[in-house]
Order: C-alpha cells, then structure tokens, then sequence
C-alpha cells in the first residue's frame, strides 16, 4: 500500500523534500483557502455562470446545465455519461482569476504555464462533473505528468497504487495506451487479468477544497458515490523531466518516427533550457 499523508500548511520547502522529490502523493488539506476568491464552486454557481458551455462525447453535444443536471440524478445502476471534460485555459478561463494564484504556491516551477507547451500534449487543465457511480478509467497521467487534483465540490474516492505494481495493472501496448490499463475498477475480471487480485491500492477520500498531489508514474482512478466537481493541474518540471522526454518520444514513434524524433529533440532543447531557467530562479 501506499502511504498518503493528509497535511496543512505545508511549506514549499518540505513539499520539495518529502514529496516531490521522493515521489511521494499527499493531500493538502484546506489548500483552496489561499484563493483570492471566497466563492464555493457548487453545481449552482456553474450552472449560472457557465451553463451554456458545451462539450461532446460519443458524438452528442453536453451543455454543462444538462451535465449537472445528468449528475445530479445518477445512480451507481444508472451512471451519467462520464468522463465528460471541459478545457478551462479554452472554454472557462473567466473562472481562473477566481482561483488565484493557481500554483497553491506549491505548482511550481511549471513548465507547461510556457507558452512553448500550454494546452499541449493533452495537458490543458480540464474540467469534471461526475455523479454517483461515475469512474475513471484506471491509468497513470499521460507524458509522465505530475497532477494535482483539486476538488471544487462534493467528495470522491482516489485508488492509488503502488509503483512497482505496474505489472498488475496490463498497460497497454502502443503510443498512449501504456498508460492506460482496461481493468474496469468497479468490476474487475479477475479471469481475465488475474494478477490484479495482487494489487494493493490505497483508498483516500477527497473533500472540497483538498488537493491530490499524485507524482508522474503512478497508477490510479477515481469512484465518486454523489455529485462532484473537481479539476486537474498537470505539472512538468527537472523532477519528472527524463520521464516526459521519454514518453513524448514514446507515443509519437508508435504513430510516427520521424516526428518522434522531432518531438524528442525539441523536448530534449526545452528541458534544457527550463532546467537552467530554474537552477537560475528565473521565471519559466
């Protein structure tokens, strides 16, 4: 299992140093508290701001008033349609400087706040509605991200898995599909996949206002039991560097070489770049 701490008032100098260093999560209690805004963000509050802000999955458009409408009446036998996801930086950016300072004074540096890699590589910063009975796909964070999971209302439970317990997980072969697995966590196959009966998660639940600090290469999904909303910062930085360089050159060479090599290149000039803009202390 997985040892998570819950802690208050963690100073940047030991997050670095027992966590993100080690490679350790922790939930931050409280941590939303230092946002310029008081506002609780309830199914209400986005409903009347941002209502008619649409997204499409399996080819039908979603206004968010239909999502929290969907959510609001799901059931664990009657699941609303889930993930559906709404791009912040893009389609809510009136949202974000209500949510200042974004970093938590914790999320940082960032590389992707670059205007080199913002909203790239599927790191934009997105939006999620769930109700009861709503899952995510069990995976680890694409590009070897580091993400933060900030949760704006109502509760839902993180499965967190061991590091060395990729194995359990049957990642799948090819581009992006190694970090994902297709064990379904509500309902295993254990005929199918049964090395998972080995796998040992770590079950938190987490509370509006908590962040999920989850460092890049662990396994993990959510179960939520009732309505909740939440959002996902992704961070790269020198700590998680040699992982993202590698998967950026990893999925694109199962669709494309030659770009792969590109990519890689141009990640490789980046890092190194950003690696010295933060032993400097100068702004990415």
């Amino acid at each position: 299992m997985v040892m998570i701490d819950n802690r208050s008032d963690l100073t940047y100098k030991e997050f670095i140093k027992e966590y993100q260093k080690p490679g350790r999560p922790v939930i931050l209690e409280n941590a939303t508290k230092i946002w310029k805004s008081n506002l609780q963000f309830t199914p209400e509050f986005f409903r009347e701001k941002f209502g008619h802000v649409t997204t499409v999955s399996s080819n039908r458009e979603y206004t968010i008033s239909e999502i929290i409408e969907l959510t609001a009446n799901s059931t664990k036998e009657h699941p609303a349609p889930y993930p559906l996801k709404f791009n912040m930086l893009r389609e809510l950016k009136d949202m974000l400087p209500l949510m200042e300072p974004l970093h938590l004074n914790l999320v940082k540096p960032n590389w992707l706040e670059s205007s080199l890699l913002k909203n790239r590589l599927n790191n934009g910063m997105d939006l999620h509605i769930g109700g009861a009975g709503n899952h995510y796909p069990l995976h680890k964070d694409a590009y070897d991200v580091h993400a933060w999971l900030i949760q704006l209302y109502g509760e839902k439970d993180v499965y967190i898995f061991p590091k060395d317990q990729e194995e359990l997980m049957y990642p799948g072969v090819g581009g992006m599909l190694e970090s994902r697995s297709p064990i379904d966590i509500a309902n295993p196959d254990y005929e199918k996949y049964p090395k998972f009966r080995e796998a040992t998660p770590t079950i938190v639940t987490l509370k509006p206002g908590e962040v999920l600090y989850i460092p890049s290469g662990i396994w993990h999904t959510t179960m939520a039991h009732m309505q909740n909303i939440s959002t996902i910062i992704d961070q790269v930085n020198s700590s998680n560097y040699r992982g993202w360089r590698r998967t950026v050159y990893v999925y694109k060479k199962y669709y494309n070489k030659k770009r792969a090599i590109l990519d890689y290149v141009a990640a490789t000039v980046i890092g190194n770049v950003f690696k010295m803009k933060e032993r400097l202390g100068m702004k990415i």
